[in-house]
Formats: C-alpha cells, structure tokens, sequence
C-alpha cells in the first residue's frame, strides 16, 4: 500500500501525501464573502502539510443558505475570493477542493426557509417539514449544483466534493429512510441513486475530465430502513461502473440519534468505524476510499493505510488542535493532542468561529490576531502560581516570547482541573491535554515548573519586588448545606469515593457539564441509586449535543433518574424536597442519604503580594469552561510581549 506521508497517485488524484483535511463548517465566512480568515484557516493547514483540502460547506442554491457564514458557491461575484484561498493554499503544495453542501431538509439554523428534499417526511432533529422537490426543482439542482463547481473551476480549484453524508439532501435521496418517492428518484437503491448520478454526470460535461469529483457518503446511517454498510456497497459498485467519481469519503450517522457517530467523542475508540471504511472499499473497484472519523494522529493514520482499511486519511479535529500535526511529526516534535472533547463541533453549531479548546493562538481567529514574537523589552521576572490549564497557557506562552517563568504547583503533580477531570470515567483523555501543556513548559528553557510548593504571602515577600505575581489557582465548589442533610460533598469527591458512600445519592448540577454526567454514571454503575437534579428545563446546556446523546443515553441504561425544573429545599423522612424553578411548588423528590453538590464554583481569593504586581487569570479570576480560559491566559500573556 506505501506509507502514509508518500506521494500518492490515483487517476486525477496526485497528492504530496495521503492526508487530508476534512470539510468542516469554520463560520469564518460570510455569504457574501470569502474572507482574510477564513483564507487564513486553509492556507495554515496547508502550510502544516497535508496533501489535499476540502474546504468546508458551500451553497449551492437559494434554497439551502443554512447560516450567514456559509458562502455561496453558486455566485460567480465570490470567485475572485475563492482565487485568493486557491492560490493560497497551492503555494503551501496542498490541493484544493470545494464541498459542494445542500442541507435539504435540515433547516437547522435558518428556519425562515423552506427547506426542499427528496420526500415531505419530517427532519427528526430541526423539526421542520420540507417541500418535497418535483423532477423540475431536481433538474434546477443540477445545474445549480454544476454551476458552483464550474465557479470554483474559475478561481483554480483543483475539484469538488459532493456532500452525501450525514443526512442532508443527497443522503435524502439516497436513504429509504427518507426518500418516499413515487417516480424515478424514488423506489430501489438504483433509482435513488438517480439524482447523484446526474450531479456526477453533469459536473464532469461542465468542467471537463481533468477536475476532481469526490463524494462523502454515510455508509451507515444507524437508523431503521436506513441506509447500511450493505446498501453502501451497492451504492460504490453501482457508481464505479455507471458514474464514477474520483474517491469515496466514508463517514456515517445522520441527523438523528445517530448523530452522536457523526463526530465520535473520546467514549469511541480510535477508528471506531474503520469496519465501514474497509466495506466500502472492498466494493469500490478500485476508487480511492477515504477514511474519515476520529483518527487522531500519523502512527494511527498509517496504521489504517497498512491494514489497507483505506487509501486516504482525513482529519479535522486533529487538526484544529494543531494545523501543523505533519510537519511536527517530520521533524520529531510532538504535535498538541486532540482529545475528542468535541467543543468545536459546539462552537460551530452555536454559530461561533470553530476551534479547539486549548489551541487559543490560530492566526485565523477573529479574536486572536497577533503571532508569537520575542518580547521588545527585557525578559520579565514571571512566577504563575497554579499549574492548571491557565497557569500552564500562560507560562507557555510567555517562555515563548522570552520571559523567565517559574510555576509553583501545590500538589505533587500539575495539570490541575484538566487532570482532575480526567479521573472522571470516561473523560482520561484529558490527561493528554495536560500532559502537552506540561511538557512544552519544561521543555522551555525560559520555564520552571516547581511542584509540591505551596506558596502563600510569606512565600511571595522574599521573592525579588519586581517580580510579576500571575495567580492561576483555580476555583472551589461552593458547597452550601441543605436543611436537614448530611453535609454535602463535591463532585470530585463523589467519583474519587463513589465505592465508600451511602446511597441513595443525589446530585445536584449546577454546571450543566458533561463531568457531571460522567459522574452520575460512574455512581451508578457503582451500584448506587442515582438522581441527577437541575433547576433547569433540561440538562446539559454547555455540553455538544452530539456528546449529549451519549451521555444521556449511558446515563439512562445505568438507572440515572433526571428532575428538571427542581431546585432542593430540604431534606424530610430521608427524601429531598424540591421546588419548581418557576412556579415556585414544593413536592417530594427522591431519596437522599448522600447528595453531591455539582457547583456552583466560586473563584479563589486574591493574594497578598506585597506590591508586587498581581495578575489573576483563569478561574481565579472568574469560572468558566476550558476554552474561554485557555484564551482569556493566552491573551493575558501576550500582554507581556
């Protein structure tokens, strides 16, 4: 097969190596607009070094505008920008390619559509009910769908990719599961091909034979009557003899409960479903076949590319975590892990720039625009005290630019709140994180990282008066106590001591989180009586609801009871009485020997630094998520330079 990061040459495809970079809505875009960062985005990854790119979505028709980011392929007035990202990421040595993206029925962010698809049949996740396209509006797409490839040939793409994953339009063609028509779209595998045979068809008499036609498929969509890895093989061998394109991706899921496959989270295996990767390609008559989910680094890529599971490898939330994963690679430095948090598939779907969590310093962000540089001045005199995500950024950052940094850990091990969540079941992965962060600190030779040292406002008054105090000591729980119970104890504990308490438990969640759900499971999978209580209409508010789905569903086949709209008053015969959040009425909720308090958090108190000058970050300063914590430190630090 060769080896990974090899040319690689199949028909048109001519790649530097076999690594791509997967579509992903970025948000960085506009309608009308392709924009400096949205160039900058795929111009970084290709400069990282991987051989081909596939921008993320792009509309093709009128009737699928799913957000003000996704800019319209089908408006000849974009090419000019479209030129500058091809001529961008072809000077870094990538090829460039379009994906073509009509959403269908799933009018997710944009309900002021009408949504068109193969059949009426309701879209299970957005809720809306579509205008079923007659043969006319499927000729019309056609040629929409030709037109955008025919633009992008203008600004120097070197091809297209057809979305027909994840459910939207052509998976709705192509599903039985929601393709009820009647005529010649609709019935067998065969006819529902029928409208991704015509795109092929179409694009290729439009752009000639030299230009790149991919297509992305879900070859499982893990839905009844749905489409299966069966069904998928029919469909590659039917299109390799009739219409074939140039490669197939394999992905799977749609948007249903299934959607939790769509980007597997750090509960899936590495390569969960390379089963469907290598079916399809045992189908395929010798079209590439592209291997897509949850493929975290180069050992692991090649691994698929010498079990000849696949011929390419594609990538995203790698990636996000570091655009130069290739390169580092080459040249023996270890690239920033993924650890399948999945918060930039939230960030996307809250229609926010896409990124990863602890990645703070991509040059295509809106908020962070300015590169590492050596500081103007003279080195400063740092000393972080707290080794968690903050204190770690910060002093990276600031060693960086030249700074002496030192950092004083209190407990015998750093990394702080990243690995203290990763003793959550479920959640190791973010000892990765941490142990990155860590490492590049003391690979520094501007850093210090002192453990096991507990510094307090004796400590500080002998350090020199110019030193800079940087205060990342983190937050607390706040644990009030509930009339009539037995003191509350924090989630941290719970998990740590889950095989000593009494049950029943109850948790209280304040933080809408997924440790909170981690935890829950792993108490009840400890043989407790579990009871999960939110004063909200739902839970999991800060948690991707494609992570969601799972937590909700191990939480489920564990026993854990839910109370929604209940806030805890007190405790009577054993049972925690609760309140309704918005009618204020009491009634009797579960059993409660034990409840753990999940939240809130309250951040640490300043410290005395003699006039030294004081900086606070992270929540020390104010408690949030990883992500803005991670950014709020790094911009903090680059305050510095």
């Amino acid at each position: 097969m060769g080896t990974l990061l090899e040319p690689y040459s199949s028909g048109r495809l001519l790649l530097r190596n076999r690594i791509v970079q997967a579509a992903t809505v970025t948000n960085l875009g506009r309608n009308s607009e392709v924009t400096k960062e949205q160039i900058a985005f795929y111009v970084e990854r290709a400069a990282g070094g991987v051989g081909m790119i596939v921008t993320e979505g792009l509309s093709v028709h009128f009737s699928s505008i799913p957000t003000h980011t996704v800019p319209l392929a089908y408006d000849e007035d974009l090419i000019p920008g479209f030129s500058l990202m091809a001529e961008g990421v072809h000077a870094e040595g990538a090829l460039l390619l379009g994906q073509l993206w009509h959403a269908g029925r799933q009018a997710l962010w944009n309900p002021m559509q009408i949504p068109w698809s193969a059949s009426s049949e309701r879209d299970p996740y957005s809720g809306t009910t579509p205008h079923a396209v007659t043969e006319s509006e499927i000729n019309e797409l056609v040629e929409a769908f030709s037109q955008s490839a025919r633009n992008l040939q203008k600004a120097n793409f070197d091809g297209i990719e057809l979305h027909g994953a994840h459910g939207y339009l052509l998976t709705q063609f192509l599903s039985a599961w929601s393709n009820q028509r009647g005529d010649d779209y609709g019935g067998s595998l065969i006819n529902r091909a029928r409208f991704v045979v015509s795109l092929i068809n179409r694009i290729r008499e439009v752009c000639g034979p030299e230009f790149i036609i991919g297509l992305k498929i879900s070859a499982d969509e893990g839905v009844p009557n749905g489409i299966d890895i069966e069904n998928s093989k029919e469909l590659v061998s039917h299109l390799a003899h009739h219409s074939p394109p140039d490669y197939f991706a394999v992905s799977q899921g749609n948007f249903s409960p299934s959607l939790e496959w769509h980007t597997p989270d750090m509960h899936f295996k590495d390569g969960h479903f390379r089963h469907l990767w290598r079916g399809v390609r045992m189908a395929s008559c010798g079209i590439p076949v592209m291997a897509v989910g949850k493929i975290p680094d180069i050992p692991f890529a090649q691994s698929v590319i010498d079990a000849e599971d696949a011929d390419l490898v594609a990538m995203t939330r790698a990636l996000l975590a570091d655009p130069y994963l290739i390169k580092k690679n080459e040249n023996g430095q270890s690239p920033r892990p993924c650890v399948y948090c999945n918060l930039c598939w939230h960030q996307i779907h809250t229609l926010r720039p896409v990124g990863c969590f602890y990645a703070p310093e991509a040059p295509e962000s809106p908020v962070v625009q300015r590169l590492y540089r050596k500081s103007s001045g003279s080195p400063r005199d740092i000393r972080v005290i707290g080794s968690g995500l903050a204190g770690l950024e910060f002093a990276r950052t600031t060693a960086l630019a030249g700074h002496q940094v030192r950092i004083y850990e209190s407990n015998i091990e750093a990394g702080g709140g990243l690995i203290t969540e990763s003793y959550f079941p479920g959640r190791e992965a973010f000892s990765r994180a941490a142990h990155w962060l860590i490492n590049s600190v003391q690979d520094s030779c501007n850093a210090e990282l002192i453990l096991d040292t507990h510094v307090d406002a004796e400590a500080i008054g002998m350090w020199p008066p110019e030193a800079i105090v940087v205060q990342a000591t983190g937050a607390e729980s706040y644990l009030s106590e509930i009339t009539g119970a037995s003191i509350p104890i924090s989630l941290e504990e719970s998990v740590i001591e889950r095989m000593n308490l009494k049950g029943p438990i109850v948790v209280i969640d304040e933080l809408d989180s997924e440790p909170v759900y981690a935890a829950c499971e792993a108490l009840a999978l400890a043989g407790h009586k579990v009871s999960l209580v939110t004063r909200r209409p739902s839970v999991g508010r800060h948690v991707p609801w494609v992570n969601l789905l799972g937590a909700l569903r191990r939480m489920d086949l564990a026993g854990v009871q839910i109370q929604t709209m209940a806030a805890p008053k007190r405790v009577e015969d054993g049972r925690l009485i609760l309140q309704n959040s918005f009618s204020g009425r009491e009634f009797s909720g579960p059993e409660a020997i034990t409840i753990v308090r999940a939240g809130p958090l309250r951040p640490a108190i300043a410290l005395d630094t003699g006039g030294r000058k004081l900086v606070v970050i992270g929540d020390a300063l104010a408690p949030r998520g990883h992500q803005a914590v991670a950014l709020e430190a790094h911009q903090a630090a680059l305050n510095f330079n």
